[in-house]
């Protein structure tokens, strides 16, 4: 199993898509995919869309991690959206009520319309 990293940035329209290629979100990468999400906003893509399709486990510093994201590009006048979530972070995210401030899509097409 592989513990790497990698967060790659696409763009779609007035949008940024971030890829986390990476099988857990937890307290080893959270602070690298921080740190990744607030350079993309500082450096004007304000409208972050976390792709988490590779994700299939997340703890409670995956949730900071979305919290954070979400308030960063509020802050920068932008927008915050996940798409791709499996089941395991799709009921944490769902059971912690943080689908009712962070907008959850079923497949990228409907993130970036």
């Amino acid at each position: 199993m592989s513990t790497e990293t990698k967060i790659l940035s696409r763009d779609s329209g007035d949008k940024t898509i971030v890829d986390i290629e990476a099988q857990n979100v937890d307290f080893r990468n959270c602070e690298a995919i921080k740190s990744s999400v607030a350079g993309f906003v500082s450096q004007g893509q304000k409208n972050i869309i976390l792709n988490l399709s590779k994700v299939s486990f997340m703890d409670s510093s995956g949730l900071s991690v979305m919290l954070f994201c979400k308030r960063v590009c509020d802050e920068a006048g932008g927008t915050f959206g996940a798409f791709g979530l499996q089941n395991y972070v799709n009921n944490l995210v769902n059971l912690t009520n943080l689908n009712k401030t962070i907008p959850i899509y079923s497949n990228e097409a409907d993130a970036v319309s």
